[in-house]
């Protein structure tokens, strides 16, 4: 009986450990991943006719740089779309880059439902490489990360209203 105590107090000691290290590795990681987009983060994702669109070409004259990673399929970024619409005025000195993992077709189509074409300071890239939870140290949709002089200050994850996003 004694034997059989200490074998099971051997496992669970083991599987705490175990589980530990895992959460303590999952939180170096998270903290890894702020630490790279506290300033805006080199990237290059796809526009058009595959040329590319970088961090390089973001207009630094805007108030702000809003990094919109999103979905055509999805609900929540749907309505974001339909939002950046309908408060067009209210983001005219906010420059967004919407970055999607979807194919061209499904990119496109989006863009002419939601009519985005309309606004100058929006600019649709495509992840073609998956490099977005990389750089961002996220993959949900929609996702949002607000630059101000090169320097984050404020992360959205998930629908929120476009007030959030310009205060």
């Amino acid at each position: 009986m004694a034997r059989k105590l200490k074998y099971f107090t051997t496992i669970i000691f083991i599987v705490v450990l175990a589980s530990f290290l895992l959460i303590s590795k999952k939180i170096r990681k998270k903290n890894k991943a702020e630490a790279l987009i506290a300033t805006m983060p080199e990237f290059s994702f796809m526009i058009e006719r595959q040329n590319s669109f970088s961090n390089k070409d973001i207009d630094n004259s805007k108030s702000r740089i809003i990094i919109n990673h999103f979905s055509p399929n999805c609900e929540h970024c749907q309505y974001m779309a339909g939002e950046f619409i309908k408060d067009s005025l209210k983001l005219r000195d906010v420059q967004i880059v919407m970055i999607t993992s979807a194919d061209s077709i499904n990119t496109a189509k989006f863009i002419m439902d939601y009519k985005l074409s309309l606004l100058p300071n929006i600019i649709i890239s495509r992840d073609t490489n998956y490099q977005f939870l990389k750089t961002f140290g996220t993959g949900v949709v929609p996702s949002f990360f607000i630059y101000e002089d090169n320097k984050l200050v404020k992360k959205v994850i998930g629908e929120t209203i476009i007030t959030n996003l310009i205060n």
